[in-house]
Formats: C-alpha cells, structure tokens, sequence
C-alpha cells in the first residue's frame, strides 16, 4: 500500500465523508460499496463530554437491576469466550478452594489461553505452543515452530481452537495452523508484519489484524489470504492492542489502535457499514478495552468514556467514566469500576448512573475494616451467579450481592498471583499463575 492510498484514507476520517467504490482500500477488489442508509453516517467522530466528579448514589426501590439467565460454558477456543467478547453472567460458585497443578513452562506464559474438550492451550515467549490435559494433570503436546534465529527474541502468540485445530498468530508476522491430533503443521505463512489483535472465525474465514491497523482475511484450511482491508495506521505505538468482535448479523466490528471502530461487512459484499471515531483530538495514544455486544448493542469503553452504540452505529448515549477495565452488561445494567475504584450501575437504556459507592466504603461498612492500602487497584470485574466478583491485583476476591440492597459478601486474600487470562468453565475458575502453575478455584 503506498503513502497516497493512507493519505486518502485519513482525508476521509477526518471529514466524516463515505469512502466512494474507486478509494482502493481493498487491495483484492476494486469496489468497496458504503451503507445507504440515512439512519448511520460511515465515518463520525464522538465527541467528548465535560468532567464530572463522581458521586456516592445509592440504589433506590423503584430502580430494579436485572440480569440475563445463568450461562455454563464448557469450552472457551477462543479470547474473550466468544464472536461478542460478552461472558456476561457465568456460573463460579467461589466457595474459595482451589488446586494446584502442574508447572507448564520455564519461560513466561502467554496471557491468552484457551480450553477445549477439558484440554488447556497455551504458548509461551519461547514459542512453544503446548496442550495441557486437565484430566491427565500432564502435557500431552508440545511444538514450536521458530528457527535459531528467533531464539532471542520474546514470542507474542495468539491462538483459537478450532477442533483439532490450532492457528496462531506472532509478533514476527507468521500465522500457522497445527493439528495436535496428528502433530504436524497444517500451513504457515510470513505475512511479514506483526500481529496485534485477538483471532476471530466467520465460516471458514480467519480475521486478524497486523501492528499497522491492516485487517487481514485467511482461509484457515490452507493459510491463503483471501483479502486484506488497510485502515488509518496509527501515528504511536499503544498498549492497546486492536480488537475485533462479530455482531449478531455477522459484521465484523473492528477496533484501531487509532481509537477507530469499523463495522465490516466482509462476507457478502466488502461492504463499510459505518465508521466511528473514538480517540480524542488532544489524545497521543489511544488507550481502550475489547468491544463487547450485547444482541443489537456495543459498548466501547476507554479511558476516557463509555459509549453505548447499536448495531447500526447510532450512539445511543456517552457517559464520561474512566476505567481501564472493560464493563460487564447484562439484562438492563452496565457494571463498572472507574479509576478511583467505585463500583458504578449504570442504566442501560439512557447510560444515567443509578448506583455509585466506593468499594472500600462498602468494604467498610459491611466489615469493619479500612483494606484501601491492602486491596489496592482492581483487576477484573465478573458477573458469577448473579453477583460481582472483583479480583484485585493482588488476588482479593471480594464478592458483591447486587439485589436491591448491595452489600460485601465475601473478602478473600489469595495466595496466587494471576498472570494469564480467566476462564469460567463448569462451574471452576481456571488460570496460569506467576509461576506458571495451572490453578483450578474450587
């Protein structure tokens, strides 16, 4: 792609105007057809609202908090669960026992891990990709695919299970795909530019993005690329990494380093739904969470904000709430930790803020006891059987009922520092620790 494609591309963002079917854009298809609806503009910028403080607001009668029914997952072979990255209100009882398995490797651990068919994956910064069986308590597989060359350097890997199938995805611009039933490469390819996004599957189609913000189509029964879409590189480099979701129709919702979010149409006819902006005049980098939907809503949320879209791209409505934290939404409530560690239920429907506390003045009041120094910044923020679990960063598990009278209903100190992702499945919590051990809780 060359400097005149970007500087066309950037021209459009930053005049809210649709692409055309000649902007090139595609590098497979010479078209690229827009949305024609009146109800959504292809490109806009969401502007901020002023700062306001947060208040204490407690819940009042009228005010009824529901949630979505109790989901058990039995597999998670991919980043986030599932195609919307909503775990919502998922079944861990946190009775506070736990187990201790095997150490799974001498290197660091990749944070994204995955299980399937009661088999856990994982890679670490060495580039072995290996396959943990949580009922034989051993690894029953083991491969890495990198040369002496790349000995030195740390391997970023992200993976998804697709039956017996691994494909991953590195900082050195390879993606691959492994049968760990038969223990051999399927396909690998050098598409030369990192990759920094989670993996998501239409049909037989992968969807990945690399480091320049460029969307990459494979086909992962043999690895060839089906298409390749650039969108607005970023100017720095972000922790942020780009994110991708599916929404109930099938679009593909893409998120940039840039703080811009792309609804695609990229199965039927390469079709730019709508185009959205989230990322501040004033800011240098974009700092963001993963894009969750919820049946016909999107919630992007920022450092900065929380924008409730629908799947047409018309904001429904922006609260300016800082968290670094994705929410949790479910039934008619957004749950979220901000920055000064308050514990916010938001209106779904009007994005209005009907209960505010600070958790340690919950902390204090239903125990007696003053745990801001101990308990420090949260973490995570689950919905588990109807109540919150927050699990700070040094392994308090503090769990909230959420009826209409919200209290503490547990505090627990953990003798394990989580370093990986969480997964929920039947029932237990399962995670790699800063040792690289294996837990299962309760």
């Amino acid at each position: 792609m060359n400097k005149i494609s970007y500087l066309i591309i950037f021209f459009f963002l930053i005049n809210n105007c649709s692409f055309d079917n000649k902007s090139g854009i595609w590098t497979g298809s010479n078209q690229v057809k827009k949305n024609n609806k009146s109800t959504s503009q292809n490109t806009e910028f969401v502007f901020k609202n002023k700062n306001k403080s947060i208040e204490e607001i407690e819940l009042t009668p009228e005010q009824s908090i529901k949630i979505d029914n109790l989901k058990i997952y039995t597999e998670w072979s991919q980043r986030y669960q599932n195609k919307f990255n909503n775990i919502n209100n998922v079944s861990f009882l946190n009775n506070g026992k736990y187990q201790k398995l095997s150490k799974i490797s001498k290197s660091g651990v990749n944070k994204n891990i995955l299980v399937y068919k009661n088999n856990l994956f994982f890679s670490d910064y060495k580039g072995n990709i290996g396959v943990y069986s949580l009922d034989k308590n051993q690894i029953i597989f083991k491969y890495n695919f990198y040369k002496k060359k790349f000995k030195k350097f740390k391997k970023e890997i992200k993976l998804l299970v697709k039956k017996d199938i691994i494909i991953a995805a590195d900082n050195f611009g390879y993606a691959y795909s492994i049968n760990y039933k038969k223990n051999k490469i399927v396909w690998a390819k050098n598409f030369l530019v990192p990759f920094r996004s989670n993996l998501k599957i239409i049909n037989e189609t992968l969807f990945l993005s690399d480091e320049k913000n460029k969307i990459i189509l494979i086909d992962i029964n043999n690895g060839d690329k089906i298409d390749e879409l650039y969108t607005q590189p970023s100017k720095t480099v972000s922790k942020f990494e780009s994110n991708l979701a599916i929404d109930k129709n099938n679009n593909l919702l893409y998120m940039s380093t840039s703080g811009v979010l792309y609804s695609l149409n990229l199965i039927n006819n390469k079709r730019i739904n709508w185009i959205k902006n989230f990322k501040q005049e004033s800011e240098i980098i974009y700092e963001g969470n993963p894009i969750i939907v919820q049946n016909d809503n999107i919630i992007i949320s920022n450092k900065d904000s929380i924008s409730l879209l629908n799947v047409n791209g018309n904001k429904i409505w922006e609260s300016n709430i800082k968290s670094t934290l994705p929410p949790v939404i479910s039934g008619n409530t957004i749950f979220v930790v901000n920055k000064d560690n308050f514990l916010l239920l938001i209106n779904k429907n009007d994005g209005l803020v009907k209960y505010s506390k600070s958790i340690n003045s919950l902390i204090t009041k239903d125990f007696k006891k003053n745990l801001k120094r101990k308990i420090k910044k949260i973490d995570y923020i689950y919905l588990i059987d109807g109540k919150l679990l927050l699990i700070s960063k040094n392994s308090y598990f503090i769990e909230i009922n959420i009826n209409n009278n919200i209290n503490i209903n547990s505090i627990k100190k953990n003798p394990f520092e989580i370093s990986s992702d969480i997964i929920f499945l039947n029932k237990e919590m399962i995670f790699i620790n800063k040792s690289n051990r294996i837990y299962k809780v309760n």
